[in-house]
């Protein structure tokens, strides 16, 4: 199912992140960095819903199937993004040390310095899936059941985890971007509230429903309070570092939630231009966030040449061309890879169809 409303969130959240990534961003690049931290959320309550309804439709989990079909969605278009950023490089004589080549390949770029400074975000998840991947095939694998209020407190207890180790890392260490903000131990919590939400969705959904559905202006409003505290306390400060952070993915929570909500109400998509406008950079959002930094060193070359630059006109150009980028890199790259994940990795529903078409029953099909 495909939530109109939270593709406007990851539309929002992508924006964001133009805007903090170019000097005339304004207010909305000083909040910008928000952005990622509302993927998390988005990222970890789309990921974690797919297991949530494998496993409970099927009782059984496919790790490795689930890995392969998350390659086939996140590598392609990154792959890409690599290579002609080597190509790039070896055109103008540039040369990068081999292990950040490394890191980036690999996905440890948020623990060493890698291509480019805005790909940590992917190891984060990268690492996530790995997690959750793991923790669930272990869990089905020797039958142990969850309780919701047992997943309930596993998840705050994770998310007190990370919020501890975070305001230890800062005791010990002067604040630097590297070694407090991006590493995946240290801001797994936002997308493990997107676990929990989802966890809330699936096997509560008649209190989820009814949460989010009552009071809607009062919850959007406490979603604004809740992201204050990183808005006004000092970037890399030990409250906005610990407590911010954490009260901003609660509110990421908050939105997200509306909007799964919301949209599960409306029998139509919403028609404004607006809304319609933001959804459909929602769905090339990740391809966006991908190359938005290439575009912008492109733009950034020719406004320099021609007194234009760090100015709305530059601004402008660049929303415009990185949107642009991330619309021709999902058309071109991501959606023929993921027609030949289909056909190749079908998943676990049409897997389900096919065995049924035969007049056969899989293993934990539901009959």
């Amino acid at each position: 199912m495909r939530w109109n409303l939270v593709d406007m969130l990851r539309g929002i959240a992508v924006l964001l992140v133009l805007f903090r990534h170019h000097p005339s961003g304004g207010v909305l690049g000083e909040v910008g960095w928000l952005g990622v931290d509302l993927f998390f959320v988005i990222s970890g309550f789309l990921v974690s819903g797919l297991i949530f309804d494998e496993a409970r439709a099927t009782g059984r989990f496919m790790a490795l199937r689930f890995l392969i079909r998350r390659a086939f969605k996140i590598q392609p278009s990154f792959l890409a993004l690599i290579g002609i950023t080597a190509l790039a490089m070896w055109a103008t004589d540039r040369q990068d040390p081999p292990l950040n080549y490394i890191a980036e390949l690999l996905f440890f770029q948020n623990y060493h310095e890698g291509l480019w400074s805005h790909t940590w975000s992917l190891a984060v998840e990268e690492h996530f899936y790995l997690l959750v991947v793991g923790c669930t095939a272990a869990l089905l694998r020797w039958r142990i059941k969850l309780t919701w209020r047992a997943f309930f407190i596993s998840c705050v207890l994770g998310m007190f985890f990370f919020t501890t180790l975070r305001a230890l890392t800062w005791t010990a260490h002067p604040f630097q971007v590297l070694t407090h903000f991006y590493p995946s131990h240290l801001r797994m919590d936002s997308l493990l509230a997107g676990v929990l939400l989802a966890g809330w969705h699936r096997h509560r959904p008649v209190s989820f429903s009814a949460f989010f559905h009552t009071g809607r202006s009062y919850l959007l409003l406490l979603a604004v309070l809740l992201f204050l505290p990183t808005v006004l306390l000092p970037f890399g400060s030990f409250w906005m570092y610990t407590i911010g952070l954490s009260t901003a993915y609660v509110g990421g929570m908050v939105l997200v939630g509306l909007a799964v909500e919301r949209s599960t109400s409306m029998e139509h998509g919403s028609r404004d231009p607006l809304s319609k406008g933001l959804a459909w950079i929602g769905g090339i959002s990740y391809n966006t966030y991908l190359w938005h930094l290439f575009v912008l060193l492109l733009v950034e070359m020719v406004t320099q040449r021609f007194g234009l630059q760090h100015g709305w006109v530059e601004l402008a150009g660049f929303v415009a061309l990185a949107l642009l980028a991330g619309w021709l890199t999902t058309v071109l790259v991501e959606r023929p890879a993921l027609r030949i994940r289909n056909a190749v990795v079908p998943s676990w529903q049409r897997s389900i169809t096919r065995i049924k078409r035969e007049g056969g029953h899989g293993e934990g099909d539901p009959q």
